[in-house]
This record gives structure tokens, sequence and C-alpha cells, in this order.
């Protein structure tokens, strides 16, 4: 009998390969039916559905007829895609291939059902939730992958029986989200940011743990020719890397970025009352030691650092310190592009972070530092 607290973590996304059970069929038919609702801006990047290929059409043993093969289930990358919430939005996440035509009197070979495609953004993996074992890596535009192949028509070597297939239950898994990941303690600014120098418009409060799901804006040129994706990652806590306060969760989006953007508070950060105040740098340090715990080579990827809050007070000698601390200690083992000092109430230094990101992004200067779609008051 499979537990209740099983259940849970099946449906909290852990993978079974950690568990003993068998996931039951109803489980997995709850899990297609009951997923996450998602606010405006934020992102679907996990999603599980149901597929099942086309059976194969009835043989015509008088005439030797041959039923058509059942149509087939497919995945294909299309770039017009950017996450998963078209599919949550799917009025019955049930993807199921068309049943091949019967072979008769007038028609001798039937035809071939038609086949379902799934649509899903490159970086997308599938796994079957059944045997956990990993169907495809969409890593390529407009390449067909398969999921399940339809069944066989009727014919002589099947008693002219056409073959059904099985049921699946595939879990979508999005690995990439975005160019660029927000990274930073609570309360760091990564939100207000965000709605700064992208399209995004992310909950915004003066409380810890303002987000809780990654949502992603795009900076785009004027032209809308070009776009760097930035995801804003919930923030994290000492202790994400052996999962407390849901830290591998948080951590996988981190995970599926290419560029990160450390947000550091230039005052520093300090989650509660019974936690030690930790300055900009230490914060900083602190959250490379996250990274590299849970992946290896993590903070080998391009960082960028904002230090955020530029218009409290002494925030000039703090980040002078900052800069200091960092060349002194780890600039020998973690790399950084830039150090940008940023206000989000000012606008200060945010239009350097623009085309700092840009220029990572393409490996080229925007002409004329014009992007669409953000604030006015961005210096």
């Amino acid at each position: 009998m499979i537990s209740r607290t099983t259940i849970l973590l099946q449906r909290l996304g852990f993978c079974s390969r950690w568990l003993s059970e068998e996931i039951p069929r109803k489980v997995l038919l709850d899990m297609v039916k009951e997923q996450q609702v998602f606010k405006k801006g934020q992102i679907c990047d996990e999603i599980t559905i149901y597929v099942r290929a086309g059976a194969g059409g009835q043989g015509y043993p008088r005439r030797n007829g041959i039923g058509g093969d059942g149509g087939d289930v497919w995945i294909e990358a299309l770039p017009v895609f950017h996450n998963l919430n078209h599919l949550h939005h799917h009025h019955s996440r049930r993807f199921v291939a068309e049943r091949g035509d019967n072979s008769g009197q007038n028609l001798i070979t039937g035809r071939k059902g038609e086949d379902a495609v799934i649509e899903v953004p490159i970086g997308t993996i599938a796994t079957d939730m059944q045997t956990n074992k990993v169907i495809c890596d969409v890593n390529e535009y407009e390449a067909r992958y398969l999921i399940q192949e339809g069944g066989k028509g009727g014919r002589l070597t099947n008693n002219y029986i056409g073959r059904r297939t099985p049921e699946r239950f595939v879990k979508l898994v999005l690995k990439s989200i975005a160019d660029v990941g927000l990274v930073g303690y609570p309360n760091a600014g990564k939100s207000s940011l965000l709605s700064l120098i992208s399209n995004a418009s992310p909950e915004v409060g003066s409380y810890p743990f303002t987000t809780l799901r990654p949502t992603v804006g795009h900076l785009e040129t004027i032209d809308c020719s070009k776009s760097v994706g930035i995801a804003d990652i919930p923030g994290l806590i000492e202790g994400a890397s052996e999962n407390r306060g849901l830290g591998h969760i948080f951590l996988k989006h981190i995970e599926r970025t290419s560029i990160l953007l450390f947000v550091i508070d230039i005052e520093g950060f300090q989650l509660n009352y019974s936690h030690p105040r930790r300055t900009a740098f230490e914060t900083f340090g602190y959250l490379c030691r996250e990274l590299e715990i849970y992946m290896r080579g993590l903070t080998k990827r391009p960082i960028l650092i904002v230090a955020n809050k530029m218009d409290t007070p002494n925030a000039d000698a703090k980040f002078t310190e900052f800069v200091s601390q960092y060349k002194s200690h780890l600039a020998q083992l973690v790399t950084v592009h830039s150090i940008i000092p940023v206000s989000c109430l000012t606008g200060h230094g945010l239009r350097e972070l623009q085309n700092t990101l840009y220029e990572l992004k393409y490996g080229e200067k925007e002409q004329g530092n014009t992007f669409s779609g953000v604030d006015s008051h961005i210096m």
C-alpha cells in the first residue's frame, strides 16, 4: 500500500527513483488533472501529461486486407515557445493520436491514423513517470522526437487484429528557462530589478520570499529583433544546497540559466533575529558556496554582480569595501565580469546593467542603447 507521504512527495515533483513503490494509475491521473495555478508573469517549467498513440485498424481476412497503423505521438521544439504555460492551460493535458482506419471491402489498406504532436520550447526533457527513464532531450528546433509509436494495423501476422497501445504518463521538465538567472537572498530586490529592466511585472513586496516561482521577463531591443531572457529565481537561504527551504527546487531553476546575475543588498542580509547578519561580501560568498555544493562548476558560468540599494546611507563606502574584499579573497576562485552599483529607487546604474547583459549574450554592444518596454526613469 502506497503511503500518503509518498504520494505527496511525488506530487511535489520528487523523482520516483528515490521511491520504492510503483505509482498507482489513479495518482498519475490526478497529477495530470491537478496542476498548480500560475499568476500572470509566472512560468510553468514542469508538467505531467497523458499520452497515448493510436490503435491499429482492424484487418479484413477475406481479402487479406491490412488495417492502418495508429498515429504516433511526437514532441517538437518550436522557437515561439519559451515555457510550458501553453500546456498548463491545455483543456485536458491529454494528447491522443488517431486510430488507424479499418480495412474493408472497398478499402484493402486502411489509412494511417493522424499523429499527435506536443509542441514545447527547446531544452525540454521528457521522462516516463512509470519507469523514470528519460524518453528524449529536446535540444534541436523543429526536429521531432518519438514519444510513442502507434499500434500496428491488423494483418495476417497478427490475425488481422489491430494492436492497441498502452497509456503513458510523461513528465515534461524545462531545463533551460532563461539566459540570465537572478541569484540572491530573499528581499535583495530581485523582483524590483526585473520589473525595471525588462517587460516583466513580478509581485514586489518589502518582505522575504515574495517570489515563490520563477518569473521570466525579456529585455528587448527597440525593434524587437533581439532579446535577453531574465528569470527572477526564488530567494535562497543558507543550507539551500542541503534542500533547506525547498532549496533543491529553487536551485534547479538557477541550473537552467547560462548567465548568473547576483543581486546583493549592499547593507547585508539577515533572514531573522535568530540568524547572524551577513555583510554584502559574506552574502556573495555564501551564495557561491551554496551553488558549488549543489553543482560543482556552477560558478564558472559568466557572473555579474549587482550591488543593490545604493541609495541607502554610507552605500558608497560599503560598495568600495565590498569590491576590495572580493578582489582580495575571492577573485582567484570566482571570476566576475562586472560589479555594477545600482539603485532600483533612483534608477542609477540600470542602463549600464542592461547594456552589460546584452553584451554578455550577444558579444557586442547595443547600438544606441535603446531597449523597449522598460521603465522611463532608468539611468
